[in-house]
Parts: C-alpha cells; structure tokens; sequence
C-alpha cells in the first residue's frame, strides 16, 4: 500500500501538500525555466517535463514526492510517469495556482516573493 493510500496517484489539497512537505515530502515544481524564475514552490525541484527520466535519480524512492505545475496536463504526465518508475506520487489539485489561492507562498528565483 502506498503512502497516499492510492494505487495510483492522488489528489490532494495545497493545505495538505504544504504538511506533506513539512514533514519529509518531496516537492516538484513541473515547468519551464521561466516559470521557474517568475515564481515557483519553495523548496521544490524544478522539473521540465521532458526531462522528467533525467531529473528522478534526484529523488529518494523512499519519500513521497508531491508534483505540481500550471498545467494540469504536465502534472499527470510527470506524476505518472514518477509512479510507473516506483515511485509514491501525489499531485496538487488545482496545481501552482491553487497553492497560491491558499495562501501559500511562490517564490522567484533569486529568493524573494513572487
């Protein structure tokens, strides 16, 4: 059984995916550069989704790794294609923009808030 209780990968909530993180979670950022640099997920792995194949050694197998983007689309490519290689994937419902809505912070990539 997964950790997220899910044969397959999840949905959950910003709220959720922020505690997720705090305690251990492994968050991907799905995107381009540019994105990246106008304002990301702190603490995420940027990942561009044909890259995806390059970017998994990065991760630990043994955490759970929480996805979101902009597009919901690149969200479950990237999601499935990190849970058909073993690992335990949940991604954000509502992506990027609902992590913002709730409150949660973007960040720029010089650090400050975006």
């Amino acid at each position: 059984m997964s950790f997220w209780g899910h044969d397959s990968v999840a949905n959950i909530d910003a709220d959720r995916a922020a505690r997720e993180v705090e305690q251990g979670a492994q968050l991907i950022d799905v995107g381009e550069p540019d994105d990246w640099f106008t304002g990301h997920l702190p603490h995420a792995i940027l990942v561009e989704p044909e890259l995806v194949d390059q970017e998994m050694p990065k991760l630990a197998k043994d955490r759970p790794v929480v996805v979101a983007s902009r597009n919901t689309d690149l969200s479950i490519s990237v999601a499935a294609t990190l849970h058909d290689h073993g690992f335990d994937v949940a991604m954000i419902e509502g992506g990027v923009g609902a992590w913002k809505a709730a409150g949660h912070p973007l960040i720029k990539a010089d650090g400050s808030k975006a």
